[in-house]
């Protein structure tokens, strides 16, 4: 079967390229909250992934990229700028493999709330798919559940984030039946940023301080090459969303423990544990196994 016939296969691929772009930026915002406040980095990412979008705004007019539900996307920036302020204030504290393995909770969120709420079919192959590859990231924390207290982890508040995210991305599933997905994405940074400005000025303590510092000339470019990815990660996922279920494609997320820890091993060095890589090939089991099942069994887009 050729790509172009299965939309779920198409979403698929859609779905690792958006996996691949997201642990770019994770990598490169780790590096920025080393240096700047980390509400900042989340603030300028944004803004600059939106300003990258304006030209395109601007040749296609008003009329292509006015929101049609703009309180939809108001609500979606408020859980978006939410669950990313704890993630990016905890993200200098943890390794990209943890972070990535943390957050695989958001599509078991995500699979229940589109169930749910938007009525979605939910097989016995998918779930499977996705019970076996949270499995696989079970795997990968074992060892620092058993050896630390959890209550003072900096991952019981990437936990706290993953439920956020989910619906943020559950709205985003909502909103492609109404704008297009480049409208989508230039909403999002426009919400997070207006959200978020005040985060990203004031550090969270009493009594308040200006926590912004301007950025050097290689942080704009760190911070410009975050926007890019950012953008381009998101408009790959609107894209997955728009033509397939979003419990259809979750499973190939988790192939974004194995893009966190190369970058995690070649960028800072970290190396992977066993249970690492135990859990990352159950993970790349369950995604390759679901990756055919859709494609033996296509669905109408």
């Amino acid at each position: 079967m050729h790509l172009s016939d299965n939309a779920t296969l198409r979403a698929l691929v859609w779905m690792v390229a958006c996996g691949a772009l997201f642990g770019v930026l994770n990598m490169l915002q780790k590096l920025l909250t080393h240096q700047l406040h980390p509400p900042q980095v989340m603030c300028l990412r944004y803004l600059v992934g939106s300003s990258l979008l304006l030209p395109f705004v601007l040749q296609a007019g008003w009329g292509h990229y006015r929101p049609r539900r703009p309180a939809l996307h108001a609500w979606r920036g408020l859980f978006h700028v939410t669950g990313s302020l704890i993630w990016i204030s905890v993200i200098p504290l943890v390794s990209l493999a943890e972070a990535s393995a943390i957050g695989f909770t958001g599509p078991i969120f995500m699979m229940l709330g589109a169930s749910l709420f938007l009525g979605e079919r939910m097989d016995g192959a998918r779930w499977a798919a996705v019970l076996i590859a949270f499995g696989g990231v079970l795997m990968v924390l074992w060892p620092g559940l058993v050896q630390s207290d959890v209550a003072v982890l900096p991952t019981v508040w990437m936990l706290v984030a993953s439920p956020l995210f989910a619906v943020s991305f559950l709205l985003s599933k909502v909103l492609t039946r109404y704008d297009r997905p480049e409208a989508i994405v230039f909403w999002l940074g426009v919400m997070i940023f207006s959200f978020g400005l005040p985060f990203a000025v004031f550090a969270l303590e009493w009594p308040l301080r200006v926590a912004w510092q301007w950025p050097t000339a290689l942080q704009w470019i760190i911070v410009g090459a975050c926007g890019l990815a950012g953008s381009a990660a998101h408009y790959c996922m609107t894209r997955a969303y728009r033509i397939a279920d979003v419990s259809a494609v979750q499973s190939v997320r988790f192939l974004d423990l194995v893009w966190a820890a190369v970058l995690g091993f070649l960028v800072f060095g970290h190396l992977p544990t066993l249970w690492a890589l135990a859990g990352g090939s159950v993970i790349c089991a369950a995604t390759l196994w679901i990756a055919r099942h859709e494609a033996r069994h296509p669905q109408e887009a």
